[in-house]
């Protein structure tokens, strides 16, 4: 698919159909995240493939609906995706090189490669056909428990993939000239 098509497609897709990916197609979905580019080229990103009905549902127990961190409702619509993609980030890798800078600007470039990284695969799911949603509303604790992660590990977000079931409906994006500065900031 042409470039600026796959980026002016990419929308956040909520309803799958009940269809298997191919791990072939997933294998696509990794390599291009993992061509994102990263601080140092130290590439903190770590992989977890879900395909299991029962893990997929410990996972969504762990999600939250907007910002609604303490509701007991979470994102069931999930459970509808074949598979979803975890992206973790290794903050001991960053930290070997960029650990004197503290701890906050160990998390935020971490946050800044692995999103980098997601979307990169979030593109690269628009360019096989197929739907996704970034999501980051979940307890961070609850799904590192879930996951069996290793304090080094932070999940950044997780990616739920499948063939698009229904309509789309497009989200309308602000007016470029809105946000666009020269030379500063000007309201």
């Amino acid at each position: 698919m042409e470039f600026y098509k796959v980026i002016k497609e990419r929308i956040s897709i909520r309803k799958y159909q009940k269809k298997n990916i191919d791990d072939s197609q997933i294998d696509y979905i990794l390599e291009c995240g993992h061509a994102a580019p990263t601080a140092g080229n130290l590439q903190p990103w770590e992989f977890i493939i879900i395909k299991d009905i029962a893990m997929k549902k410990k996972i969504i127990n762990t999600t939250f609906v907007g910002n609604q961190k303490n509701s007991l409702k979470h994102q069931q619509w999930l459970i509808g995706a074949p598979v979803f993609i975890v992206v973790c980030a290794d903050k001991d890798r960053i930290s070997s090189r960029y650990g004197e800078e503290g701890e906050e600007s160990v998390k935020k470039l971490a946050y800044l490669d692995c999103s980098a990284c997601i979307e990169n695969m979030l593109l690269a799911v628009v360019d096989l056909k197929l739907g996704s949603c970034y999501i980051s509303g979940f307890k961070e604790d609850k799904l590192a428990k879930a996951l069996k992660l290793p304090p080094h590990l932070e999940a950044v977000a997780f990616i739920p993939i499948g063939y698009i079931k229904g309509n789309i409906i497009k989200c309308s994006k602000r007016p470029l000239k809105e946000v666009i500065h020269r030379e500063f900031y000007k309201k």
